[in-house]
């Protein structure tokens, strides 16, 4: 999982650190809070980022979204010219700490500086081509200059990499899911059979027709702890191999008007918004539940203002689930109803407040650590807190504290 990633010049992400320095690292549920504009997304973006990185993929990623590489940097008062700069501390259940540094040039599509260090041994140093790693046993090897559009790991096979890189490579390159550009409609559409629920949730129905029926009989019973009436799912192919996917209700007739066959169910493409988007969100948990090279606490679950479409008592237990979830989950909202369904030690824990300071870069704050919101705390729900509270009276205490801090540690206050 991710404990914690520094950021320089990615939109306003710039000399941003999530959690802030002195705090504890991310919780498995970390929830993103903030007025429009704050960077709760854009924080997910760049986590997302860092996936393309693993896999190669940054142009067709920034194709996908129509935007220019230029695009990516901030347009801040800012001293890193066309660079991004990220330090990512990630700890896998088999590894040690590990320390992910880049240098990412947007003018040439490639990073200009990588490092990736394990307990203070530099496991991989790439710079202008040449990559020099430690293998699994230990010995130093140097690469021929080498033409890479991405992080090094994504050319680099897997056989006589370093344990710890492979298992950075698999959660990086497979495993973090973002659901921040999900949409409800494509959600509901037929699709052909699918590894991978689609940027854009367009895979869903091939999604659930790949997993293995095992993984389908926990889905369907997660499913029911949300929707009691539901009494199962109906999948077929189509003719042109597209894949369509049904629900049967309880008291659902099961034959037609016409008197001959059988119903055919709910078809998905009529689900509600909020049906859809939980079940996407069941489906993809569960299956990364299941054993396999990455440990499902080794892999990362991105979800953008998760209220959208859901009932509010239908949320409280879908906040629930997601605070047990197995993976990480990183998720935004605008509802001071989500943090009612935490309870005070997991909002203390979870809730990070992301504001703009007076020079415009997005900054953090752990919501609770707030003596604004910290004292109510105890007399409120945390939901409570949030609505009792002024953000912009927030965002000058947390500046106030940032400034603090600084001067403690003997950095000039800006």
């Amino acid at each position: 999982m991710i404990r914690r990633i520094q950021i320089d010049n990615f939109k306003s992400l710039d000399g941003f650190s999530l959690p802030p320095a002195g705090s504890p690292p991310l919780a498995n549920f970390t929830c993103l809070i903030g007025a429009n504009g704050s960077g709760k997304s854009t924080v997910l973006q760049a986590i997302d980022f860092l996936s393309q990185l693993v896999k190669g993929h940054v142009p067709e990623w920034l194709k996908e979204r129509g935007w220019s590489p230029l695009e990516l940097l901030s347009q801040l008062d800012t001293a890193s010219g066309d660079y991004i700069t990220f330090i990512v501390e990630i700890k896998m259940t088999s590894t040690l700490p590990i320390v992910w540094k880049f240098r990412y040039s947007c003018a040439d599509l490639s990073i200009a500086e990588e490092s990736i260090w394990e307990n203070n041994q530099c496991l991989l140093l790439a710079k202008d081509g040449w990559v020099s790693l430690t293998s699994s046993d230990l010995e130093k090897q140097l690469n021929p200059k080498l033409r890479f559009s991405g992080s090094a790991l994504s050319i680099l096979a897997d056989e006589g990499l370093h344990p710890s890189l492979q298992l950075l490579k698999q959660l990086f390159g497979k495993h973090v899911a973002n659901f921040e550009l999900v949409s409800t409609f494509n959600l509901k559409q037929d699709s052909y059979p699918s590894r991978e629920i689609g940027s854009r949730g367009e895979n869903l129905p091939g999604f659930i027709h790949e997993i293995s029926e095992g993984i389908r009989e926990r889905v369907f019973a997660r499913i029911r702890e949300f929707y009691p009436s539901a009494r199962g799912f109906q999948r077929h192919k189509t003719e042109n191999g597209l894949v369509q996917f049904s629900l049967f209700e309880e008291h659902m007739r099961l034959i037609s008007p016409e008197g001959a066959g059988y119903s055919n169910g709910i078809s998905s493409r009529h689900f509600s918004d909020g049906f859809a988007r939980i079940l996407a969100i069941v489906a993809q948990i569960e299956s990364s539940a299941t054993p396999g090279t990455v440990n499902a606490q080794d892999q990362i679950l991105l979800l953008d203002e998760i209220e959208n479409g859901v009932h509010p008592e239908t949320m409280a237990k879908l906040v629930e689930y997601l605070a047990e979830a197995p993976v990480q989950v990183i998720a935004t909202t605008h509802s001071p109803m989500i943090l009612n369904y935490l309870t005070d030690e997991q909002a203390g824990r979870s809730v990070q407040f992301l504001y703009r300071d007076s020079w415009g870069r997005t900054r953090s704050r752990r919501y609770f650590d707030l003596p604004s919101a910290k004292m109510k705390l105890g007399i409120l729900g945390p939901g409570e807190v949030y609505v009792d509270t002024s953000i912009g009276q927030l965002a000058r205490e947390a500046e106030e504290m940032e400034r603090g801090a600084s001067a403690q540690a003997g950095a000039p206050a800006q």
